[in-house]
C-alpha cells in the first residue's frame, strides 16, 4: 500500500476500449489533485518603488532633455477641444517643431486666448472639467467628465462620499475605458494634466492612478510619442519627486503597448488592491506531480512571464530551449486543455474563472521535446520525470513487435522498475505486491513472463542502485528512457481512414502508430509538413487535415480527433523549432 501510494502521482487511468482519447496533458490534473483545490491567494503586495523611487536599469541617461518634442503641450495644441486655431507651432530650419508658438496674424483679437490659458489647459486644475479634453462625441464627453471626477476623488482634490468611494472610482475608469476605447487617450492626457505643476499632496495618487490606467490600457497611435516622453521625462529625473512610480508608469504603459492589454475587466478585489498601492497578488502554480510553487503575480503579468520565471527555476536560460515550455490552464469538468497563449494576461484567467466559480490549476509543463535531455538541475529533472513516468507507466514508450517484449527491453523495464522504486525513496527491495505498480501496463500482460519471475528480474536489478538517492535514480531513468523512440512524445488518439491509430509528435516528426503493439506505420517528417487545416463538419465531427509532401506531389491525411487544435498547434510548434535549428546550423 505504501509503494501504491508513493507511485500514484505517476500512474494515469488505463487507455481502455481502442476510441478512448490519449492527451498526456490531462493527467496533471488527476483525482489526486483535485481533493486540493487550488484556492485564491489574497495576499496583494505593495510595489516598492511606490514608495522609494528606483531608476529603470534598461536606461543610463538619468536625465531626458525637455526639448519641446512630443511634449503635452503640443499634443493639446492640435488635439484639444480648445486648442485655438490662432496658434501655429514655429519650426526649426530642418523642419522640425522647436516647441514655441506664435499668435496667427488674423486671430490677435481681444477675446483671444492668452498664452497663460492655453498652457493652463495641460496644468494641474483643482476644478472639476466642463467637457472633455479631447474633441469628443456629446455622449462620450459626459463620460470624460465622470472620469475626471472619479479621478479627483481618487486624488484627494474632491471627497469620496458612500458612493463614491475610492476603489469605485477605480473602477468606473477602468469599466469606462474598458466600454469606451476612445476614453483611453482621453483618460491619460487628464492624468497627465492633473500630475503637471501639481504642487498639492494630491500628485502622488494622481502618478498611483496613472500607473493603474498604464497597466490595463494601451493609447493611440497619436498619443503615443507623446504619453511616452511624459513618462520618460519624469522617470529618468531623480530630481523629481515621483521618479519611482513614474517609472512604474513607465514600465506598465511600455508592457501594455507590446502585448495589447487587458482584455477583461479586473475584478473588484484586484481594483481594490491595485487602488491601495499594492500590484502584485501571490498565484499558485503547480508542476508535475502535484508539487507548488507560489509566483507574485502583477497586473501586467502574462503567461511569458511565468513561462520565464518557471524556466528560470529549472536552469532553462536559452530563449529556443524557454521556447519548449508552456503554462496550461486545466479547468475541473473539461475534457481538453490547451496551453495558454504567451500574450495572455494570468489575471484575465483566473478573474473569469473565479468569477464561474471554476475550479482550475495552473500548471507548468514541457510541451515539445527538441532539445537534447539535461540533468544538471535537480528540479528540471524532477519535472521531467514525473512528466515521463505516467507515459512509461502507461505503457506509451513501449514497442512491441508481435505484440511482444523483446529480450532487452525486458531487461530494460525490469531495471526501470527498480529504479522507479528507488526513486520512491524505497530502501527495501520490491516485493511481490510492490512489483506490478514499477511495470508498464503491457509488461503485466506478457504470458511469457510470469509475475514471479519480474520479481525475481526486478530484485536482480536492485543491488546497484539502492545506493543511489531518489534524484540519481529519476535522473538515470530519465537518461535510459531518452534512448527510446518514443521519449518526448504527444500521444493522441486519432481514426484515420477508419483505423483507430495513435498519433505520437516529437523532435523527428509525426508518426502514426499501430494501436497496440506502437509500432510506426508511417512517419512524415516536418520538412515535408506544408500546412494543416482544421475541419468540422455538419454532424459536428473535428477533423486534422495534414497536407504533406513537396513542390511535384503532395498528399492529404485527413485524422478524426476532437484535439485538433493542440495537435495544430503542436505541429506548428515542432516546425517552427525545426526551421530555427536550421537557421542555426547554416
Amino acid at each position: 500500500r505504501q509503494i501504491q501510494v508513493m507511485l500514484n502521482a505517476f500512474i494515469r487511468e488505463a487507455i481502455g476500449a481502442a476510441n478512448t482519447t490519449i492527451n498526456r496533458d490531462l493527467h496533471l490534473a488527476r483525482v489526486e489533485e483535485r481533493t486540493r483545490p487550488m484556492t485564491d491567494h489574497k495576499g496583494w503586495q505593495p510595489d516598492i518603488r511606490l514608495i522609494s523611487p528606483v531608476l529603470p536599469p534598461q536606461r543610463q541617461d538619468p536625465i531626458i532633455a525637455d526639448d519641446g518634442k512630443h511634449s503635452l503641450l503640443q499634443f493639446a495644441m492640435h488635439h484639444f477641444r480648445q486648442s485655438p486655431e490662432k496658434f501655429e507651432m514655429l519650426k526649426t530650419p530642418d523642419g522640425n517643431i522647436s516647441g514655441s508658438l506664435k499668435v496667427v496674424q488674423g486671430h490677435k483679437k481681444g477675446s483671444d486666448w492668452t498664452w497663460k490659458e492655453q498652457v493652463d489647459l495641460v496644468k494641474y486644475t483643482h476644478m472639476p472639467i466642463t467637457e472633455s479634453l479631447l474633441k469628443l462625441s456629446p455622449e462620450i464627453s459626459q463620460l470624460a467628465i465622470e472620469c475626471f471626477e472619479c479621478s479627483m476623488r481618487y486624488m484627494g482634490d474632491l471627497p469620496t462620499t458612500p458612493d463614491l468611494t475610492e476603489v469605485k472610482c477605480v473602477y468606473t475608469i477602468l469599466m469606462h475605458c474598458h466600454k469606451h476605447e476612445a476614453l483611453r487617450d482621453e483618460v491619460y492626457c487628464q492624468l497627465m494634466k492633473q500630475t503637471t505643476s501639481n504642487k498639492s499632496e494630491s500628485c502622488q495618487r494622481g502618478w498611483r492612478l496613472l500607473s493603474i490606467v498604464a497597466a490595463y490600457f494601451t493609447c493611440s497611435d497619436t498619443l503615443r510619442p507623446f504619453l511616452l516622453k511624459y513618462l520618460e521625462t519624469a522617470a529618468y529625473d531623480k530630481r523629481r519627486a515621483f521618479h519611482g512610480t513614474a517609472s512604474v508608469c513607465l514600465q506598465n504603459l511600455r508592457k501594455t503597448l507590446r502585448y495589447g492589454g487587458r482584455k477583461n475587466v479586473p475584478s473588484v478585489e484586484e481594483v481594490t488592491a491595485v487602488s491601495a498601492g499594492r500590484n502584485s497578488k501571490r498565484q499558485l502554480y503547480r508542476l508535475p506531480g502535484g508539487s507548488e510553487t507560489v509566483i507574485n503575480t502583477k497586473s501586467t503579468t502574462v503567461v511569458q512571464d511565468v513561462i520565464n520565471e518557471m524556466c528560470a527555476l529549472i536552469n532553462v536560460h536559452e530563449p529556443m530551449e524557454m521556447e519548449e515550455f508552456s503554462l496550461y490552464c486545466i479547468v475541473e469538468g473539461d475534457a481538453f486543455t490547451m496551453p495558454l497563449a504567451r500574450e495572455e494576461y494570468i489575471l484575465d484567467v483566473t478573474t473569469e474563472l473565479h468569477k464561474n466559480h471554476q475550479i482550475f490549476y495552473l500548471i507548468f509543463c514541457r510541451s515539445v521535446w527538441h532539445f537534447p535531455l539535461r540533468l544538471d538541475c535537480q528540479l528540471y529533472v524532477q519535472v521531467l520525470f514525473n512528466q515521463i513516468a505516467p507515459d512509461y507507466l502507461e505503457g506509451l514508450l513501449l514497442v512491441l513487435p508481435g505484440e511482444q517484449l523483446t529480450q532487452e527491453t525486458i531487461y530494460e523495464v525490469a531495471k526501470l522498475a527498480a529504479l522507479l522504486h528507488r526513486a520512491a525513496d524505497m530502501s527495501h527491495p520490491p516485493a511481490m505486491k510492490e512489483t506490478k505498480f514499477l511495470l508498464p501496463k503491457p509488461a503485466l500482460t506478457q504470458r511469457e513472463i510470469k509475475p514471479a519471475q519480474w520479481v525475481q528480474l526486478v530484485q536482480a536489478n536492485w543491488a546497484p542502485v539502492q545506493g543511489l538517492h531518489s534524484i540519481q535514480a529519476k535522473a538515470q531513468l530519465l537518461e535510459l528512457l531518452s534512448k527510446w523512440p518514443l521519449f518526448g512524445s504527444s500521444f493522441f488518439a486519432v481514426k484515420r481512414g477508419g483505423d483507430q491509430q495513435i498519433l505520437a509528435l516529437n523532435r523527428t516528426g509525426v508518426h502514426f502508430l499501430h494501436i497496440v503493439t506502437h509500432e510506426t506505420l508511417s512517419h512524415v517528417p516536418y520538412s515535408e509538413v506544408i500546412s494543416t487545416r482544421k475541419v468540422r463538419t455538419e454532424s459536428n465531427t473535428m477533423y486534422l487535415e495534414l497536407k504533406c509532401g513537396n513542390l511535384f506531389q503532395q498528399r492529404v491525411a485527413r485524422l478524426q480527433t476532437d484535439q485538433a487544435h493542440e495537435i495544430a498547434r503542436l505541429i506548428r510548434q515542432y516546425m517552427s523549432l525545426h526551421r530555427q535549428h536550421l537557421n542555426l546550423e547554416h
